[in-house]
């Protein structure tokens, strides 16, 4: 954690030291977290496994979906008719 006049003071310094780190850093403002900063690298790499983890996460929902329509557990909808009128 970095105090919001530690980074005014040594902003480059602290930069290399989360590059080096890769890991985000929480910014305080008076004692209280502020904010999250981090080098672009890290945020690439946070950005990416969060995609990921969506995908299988997607992946994961519409083969349960598809096992759950084979085994005849799903009610078709009619024409015209919406998903919202079943739950009602």
């Amino acid at each position: 954690m970095v105090k919001v006049a530690d980074i005014q003071r040594r902003y480059r310094y602290l930069v290399e030291e989360m590059k080096k780190a890769k890991k985000p850093v929480v910014i305080l403002n008076n004692g209280t977290p502020d904010a999250v900063v981090m080098d672009v690298a890290t945020y690439n790499t946070f950005v990416e496994r969060l995609n990921e983890f969506e995908e299988n996460y997607l992946l994961a929902v519409a083969d349960e979906g598809i096992k759950e329509f084979e085994k005849g557990k799903t009610i078709p909808l009619k024409k015209n008719q919406k998903l919202l009128d079943l739950i009602q």
